[in-house]
């Protein structure tokens, strides 16, 4: 009886441990905290199969954000935006539209 309460109590400390390291809160930075900042554009490619939201830079290349909707900006299509990011080569995406990318900082830059 002391063992299963002993590996029931360990099991919650288990998973209390791991559920409070979980980020869930939103980021919003400004331009002069986005170290190596571009520009670029949203554009919605929800219409396409296993696609969703992607940035198109300057260069007309577009990346493919793993974690946009954790950051406090609306997705609107043809948004410009400024945005610093580093690539994800650890995943592979089945839009096949642009490098997968994790986003450091994001500012909206449109006009109000």
């Amino acid at each position: 009886m002391n063992t299963l309460k002993q590996h029931l109590l360990l099991l919650l400390a288990l998973v209390f441990v791991t559920s409070s390291c979980v980020n869930t809160k939103t980021t919003t930075l400004k331009t002069e905290d986005c170290i190596n900042s571009v520009e670029g554009t949203l554009i919605d490619m929800t219409g396409l199969d296993g696609c969703g939201w992607m940035i198109k830079l300057k260069d007309g290349k577009k990346v493919n954000p793993t974690n946009l909707k954790r950051f406090n900006i609306a997705l609107t299509a043809n948004k410009n935006i400024r945005f610093s990011y580093t690539k994800n080569n650890d995943l592979v995406g089945i839009c096949m539209a642009g490098q997968i990318v994790d986003i450091t900082c994001i500012q909206d830059q449109s006009k109000e």
